[in-house]
Parts: structure tokens; sequence; C-alpha cells
């Protein structure tokens, strides 16, 4: 089974090209893997689609890293030991600025208590999601090759002192790996007892059609004044939402609003936050603690090519920061499994004088991390 992540029309179109462009010189320092103890004392392999972390609330050093889709191996690759399509794992531990993390715990599926076993499993961590349907249809989303996802797209700490997970909802079909996002929620999260708070749908689409651009929200960051500021992207622009920062607001659609370009509005608006063009993907975090705002990872290219771009508000205006390109390598398999994707920053990780960038490298089948002097 194939790792899955969305993709833009556009993306999927140009996997062809993959081979060619996926090739690019290492940055210095060198990239690092995103590693848990399971790995290094087990030799297994665990093949992770995307990777959100956030510090953790109370416990000063450690963070907590979600991920998507994640396939567990025996070593060398070469048997499947555990699929976990739909429901995202997550680990944490230790961390320090400027480096990858690389003895992570996993995190058992929520309410089980923590563990500190090193050897500990990758296992689900959000329920699997309900009520999503085939493509244009009004079957359910089951059968061969099909499956529902709640792909997680970011994290954050909110005023309650717990964490916020977005996630959005997906009918992944085959042929092809399609992908409909058919809505998107919220769900918090107490890391101290593992435990998850309502998991609360937001947005849901109907009859298999897909949700609104706008609406398939990630990149959830809290600002200075009481709201709650979310991301997308779609068609070459990028998004922004934002809702009270509070349980009863995030979770009723209706108090949502969208960025027009010259002020909120209660529909969702087209105005995009930087000049149109081939966004494949987009990570929003508030960098201040490391002297920079708002910053933004968007992915351009196939081959890991992005731009940073940076603001003092969510509304913008934006300036481009730099651009480079992650050090994807080619790897064995084709279609969505081999693309160079998921270009996430990390303001924890992330210093006054370096942007540490998470991916998945298809090379390795592998989140690595990289970092780039700005």
């Amino acid at each position: 089974m194939r790792l899955r992540r969305r993709l833009t029309a556009g993306f999927a179109v140009l996997a062809a090209i993959l081979v060619a462009a996926c090739t690019a010189a290492p940055p210095q320092p060198a990239p690092s893997q995103v590693l848990s103890g399971y790995e290094r004392d087990t030799g297994n392999s665990v093949r992770r689609d995307c990777g959100y972390s956030s510090p953790l609330p109370g416990k000063p050093g450690w963070s907590i890293w979600l991920f998507c889709d994640t396939v567990v191996t025996r070593a060398g690759g070469k048997q499947d030991v555990r699929l976990i399509l739909g429901t995202g794992t997550a680990a944490d531990g230790p961390y320090q600025a400027g480096r990858a993390p690389s003895s992570l715990t996993e995190v058992p599926t929520p309410p089980t208590p923590l563990t500190s076993a090193r050897t500990a499993a990758p296992e689900p961590f959000l329920p699997a999601p309900s009520g999503l349907q085939l493509p244009g249809s009004p079957l359910p989303c089951t059968g061969p090759g099909a499956y529902a996802a709640a792909w997680i797209s970011g994290v954050t700490r909110v005023p309650s002192g717990t964490l916020l997970i977005t996630f959005d909802d997906y009918c992944v079909t085959a042929p092809g790996d399609t992908s409909t996002a058919e809505g998107f929620g919220l769900a918090t999260y107490d890391p101290a007892s593992n435990q998850l708070g309502p998991v609360t749908p937001v947005f849901r689409s109907g009859f298999g059609l897909p949700l609104p651009q706008q609406q398939v929200l990630g990149s959830p960051v809290t600002g200075a004044d009481g709201y709650l500021y979310l991301f997308g992207f779609g068609s070459g622009q990028v998004y922004v939402a934002r809702t009270v920062a509070a349980p009863a607001f995030w979770g009723n659609p209706f108090t949502y609003q969208y960025w027009a370009g010259d002020g909120w509005s209660g529909q969702p608006a087209a105005a995009s936050l930087i000049p149109a063009g081939g966004v494949l993907g987009i990570s929003v975090g508030d960098y201040a603690a490391d002297g920079h705002g708002l910053v933004m990872i968007e992915q351009t290219s196939l081959g890991g090519g992005f731009q940073a771009w940076q603001a003092s508000s969510p509304a913008g205006p934006w300036r481009r920061l730099l651009s480079g390109r992650v050090p994807c390598t080619r790897g064995s398999e084709t279609g969505t499994a081999g693309l160079c994707r998921a270009l996430i920053g990390h303001p924890e990780l992330s210093t006054r004088s370096r942007l540490l960038i998470s991916y998945y490298d298809p090379g390795d089948s592998h989140v690595d991390v990289a970092a780039y002097p700005w």
C-alpha cells in the first residue's frame, strides 16, 4: 500500500517528470531523518507522510510530532508489518533547536496511557472519519483501494493550554491514488493525559462533492488579537480564514470569515495572500521567537523547490523572504507515493539564523529535516 497525500490536479499530472526534477545539492548542514526509538531499536522502518510538530505545554524542551499515513516495514523495507492509513500517528520526545529529533517515543492511541518504552510501535492517533462518500456518489467511501482519511494539517497551542489539531477529511480511491477533500475539522488534545477532546467536524460537503478550496484548511495560528487563523491553498492561490480562538466559535462554521483582499467576508473569498502561481503545498507558523514573525513555506516544484514568505499579520502583506530546494532523492515508488512533498516549517526547531523544514523524501521513504540560512 502506498502512502497518499493531498495533491493539486497539476501536481498529479506532472508526477511523471519527478525523476528528472527530484535531485538537488544538499543544504548545509546535511539533512537528518526524524526517527523514533522504535526504528532505532527494532531495525524496522517507519514510512510516514507529513510531519507537523509543536512544543508540549508544561514540558519544556519536549515536542510532539503528528504524522499522516504510516507504513511499518521489516528491516530493508521489503515486508509490510502494519498499515496505518487515514488516522495518522504521533510521537513525542526531547528536541533541540537547529536539529531534527532522533529518538522520539511513539504515542499510543488516545486515551491509552502514555508509555516510556522506546520499542513501542506506531499506533493510530485520530479516529477514522465517517460519512464520507465516493467521489460524485451517495455511496460510502469503501471498496477495493478506497478508504476514508482524516489527514492532519497542523497543530498549535490555544489559550486553554492544550493543543489544537486541524485535519481534512478525504475519500481516497484507486486507481490513481485520487483523494477528494470532503471535510475539515478540529480536535483538542491534552498531551499530558493523552486525551483527545471532541473531534469536531466544521465543514462537510455532500454526495462525494469536493469541499470549496477555501475551506480545506490547516496551519492553525493563534493571534494576539484573539482569533484563530487557518490557511489553505488551491488553483495556484493561498487563502486565509479566521474565527474566534475558543471552542464555541471554531466548532461553528457560521463564525468563520475569509480574507477578501480588502477586508473579511462571511462568504468563502478568492483573494490570494501571495501572487498566484504553481502552489503545490503550504505550511504557516509563528516564528516570532526566532525574530521572523509569521512565515509561510510554499512548495513550488515537484523537485522540492520552495519559497518562504514573511508577514507581520495573517492577511499580509506577505513578502518573499528566501527560496531554495529540499534535497529530495529519487525513490523506487511510482505515482503519488514517489513524490517529494509535505514541506513543513518548524518554529521550535528553527533559530534566528536557520529555518528548519521537514519533507517526505521518496529516496529514503522518510520524513527528513533540512536547514536553510535566513
